[in-house]
């Protein structure tokens, strides 16, 4: 045969040493350059694969809450205790969530913990920020990153709008997270 490509099928001419190749499961192609045989993905690429899909399929939406409240103990559709609805919408701060929501702002954080989980993405604010308050170095990682638009600042906490403002805050934390460890690591190994 003249042809670059011939595929060994598991039959009576099978080598021996080809004996190990499962019936439609694995195969292996003769090429002049040398064997080539596939194997299955494995359950670790896989998993990542479907991951990724995951992520890709979240990322593509925007987040509805839900809050259920209990109208009564006795679990009766007519009955109705004040008392117990005013307490968990209290509880969960519905009038606040409820208020936030109308303006338009997804995504809320206290200014410590946001500042905590993004201040690598500035180089104002990475690794300390020592020119204010926490509020004040959220404020300059807004800035530089040119979302100062999608974001309303409270007293304790930074409202932002959009969920892809979230994204591309998370993907630039991502993106600088291996970098990050490679330093630590270089800084604890010598």
């Amino acid at each position: 045969m003249n042809c670059c490509w011939k595929l060994w099928t598991r039959t009576s001419k099978t080598k021996p040493s080809e004996k190990n190749l499962r019936h439609k499961i694995d195969f292996r192609v003769t090429h002049y350059a040398g064997d080539i045989t596939k194997r299955p993905p494995t359950a670790g690429t896989l998993f990542k694969n479907s991951m990724q899909a995951l992520v890709q399929n979240l990322q593509s939406k925007e987040p509805h809450y839900v809050r259920c409240i209990k109208p009564n103990e006795i679990k009766s559709a007519t009955a109705f205790d004040d008392e117990r609805v005013r307490h968990q919408v209290s509880y969960l701060g519905l009038v606040e969530n409820v208020r936030v929501r109308r303006a338009g702002f997804a995504y809320r954080q206290r200014y410590d913990r946001f500042l905590k989980r993004y201040k690598m993405i500035s180089q104002f604010t990475w690794p300390n920020f020592r020119s204010g308050t926490d509020k004040d170095a959220v404020r300059v990682i807004m800035d530089e990153k040119k979302f100062t638009d999608d974001v309303k600042y409270g007293k304790t906490k930074i409202f932002i709008r959009s969920p892809k403002t979230l994204f591309a805050l998370e993907n630039a934390r991502n993106e600088l997270i291996p970098g990050i460890v490679t330093l630590i690591q270089k800084t604890w190994r010598v």
